[in-house]
């Protein structure tokens, strides 16, 4: 196939991808996930899956089961969940996400080193991620849910939630070391010395294993502002792979890039910095437009806030006087618009 043949393959493989992750997005607003129990959708989806294996010839297969296609069902549409969970009332979706984002994290992350074969293998392990994390997304079949049920939660989670109390200590202590300017330039002229694939496989298990551990237990409790937290992560750091998994093909020779990307990895990642949430709010929310749902879920946990906070005979009391004031401000908010618009008139009618 010629470039322009390969390019306009590309294309109409990823516009493809998009029309079936736009018809998810519509069936998941509307349907209700199945949380795995659709034994139905399930043997309908291995069977459009074992059919695609056997049926679909090698050049689509070549052409449309691509990392592109694969960053886009595995990684672009699930940000964008992400970030709409965390922006709507209530952490059940939050839940959701996060436990997607452990089976997502688990396979793509291990299985790094598939790209090393030869491209026959390589396209149908493309065509297996795309499938998979389709499986773990539709929510007829809600593959992530069932996962967790079956696999993280009676065998992982057990073995992980003592491993991370471990974890929190001996993370702080590191902190507390590396704080220590010789130690940081130590720690620092060895990393440069290392080849790339070790830079960047040393990068992936400080992005990856701390956060999955973490995010396992999070789900296996019952607070969801833990959820919350963990899948604020994820979208944050499912940007920063993917701009980092661009960029290292131009610049991936610099000393310095996996020591940057590293740093921004950890500031994402520590509850010290919080620069997850910062970015969040700052970056993710205002460019997905959505600064109106995460104000309103803002104010629904301040008033959960609020209402645990408060003696339950002042309870009403307090609500109302919180209530009146914002349906005061409001009002404000609204004659200070119209005066605006009365304004407007009558400095049109002094120009006529």
């Amino acid at each position: 196939m010629s470039i322009f043949e390969n390019f306009a393959a590309d294309v109409a493989a990823l516009v493809a991808v998009c029309m079936i992750l736009g018809l998810v997005s519509l069936a998941s607003a509307k349907i209700e996930r199945s949380k795995g129990k659709n034994l139905t959708a399930h043997a309908a989806f291995l069977i459009v899956a074992v059919c695609s294996y056997l049926f679909i010839p090698m050049w689509i297969k070549d052409s449309f089961f691509t990392p592109l296609t694969i960053v886009v069902v595995g990684t672009a549409y699930p940000i964008w969940e992400s970030i709409r969970a965390v922006c709507t009332i209530g952490s059940a979706d939050d839940t959701t996400w996060l436990t997607f984002w452990i089976a997502q994290g688990i396979i793509s992350f291990s299985t790094e080193w598939v790209d090393g074969f030869d491209n026959h293998v390589v396209i149908y392990w493309n065509m297996f991620e795309f499938f998979f994390y389709l499986w773990l997304i539709l929510p007829w079949t809600d593959g992530s849910c069932l996962f967790f049920d079956f696999f993280m939660a009676p065998i992982v989670a057990p073995i992980i939630q003592p491993m991370v109390q471990k974890m929190d200590s001996v993370i702080n202590k590191i902190i507390a070391a590396v704080m220590n300017a010789a130690h940081l330039s130590f720690v620092w002229v060895v990393f440069v010395f290392f080849p790339p694939g070790i830079k960047r496989f040393i990068w992936i298990l400080i992005a990856t294993v701390f956060p999955l551990a973490s995010s396992i237990v999070s789900v296996t409790t019952f607070d969801g502002g833990d959820d919350t937290y963990w899948l604020t992560y994820w979208s944050c750091f499912g940007i920063l792979f993917l701009i980092v998994d661009f960029l290292e093909n131009f610049f991936g020779f610099i000393p310095g890039f996996y020591t940057l990307a590293i740093i921004a990895t950890v500031y994402l990642m520590l509850p010290l910095f919080r620069g997850a949430d910062t970015v969040f709010r700052s970056i993710l929310v205002p460019l997905a437009g959505l600064q109106e749902l995460l104000v309103r879920r803002d104010a629904e946990e301040i008033k959960r806030q609020a209402i645990a906070d408060i003696p339950p005979e002042k309870r009403a009391l307090v609500l109302k006087s919180i209530a009146e004031s914002f349906e005061k401000e409001a009002k404000n908010q609204q004659g200070a618009k119209s005066n605006e618009g009365y304004q407007s008139v009558d400095d049109s009618n002094m120009i006529v």
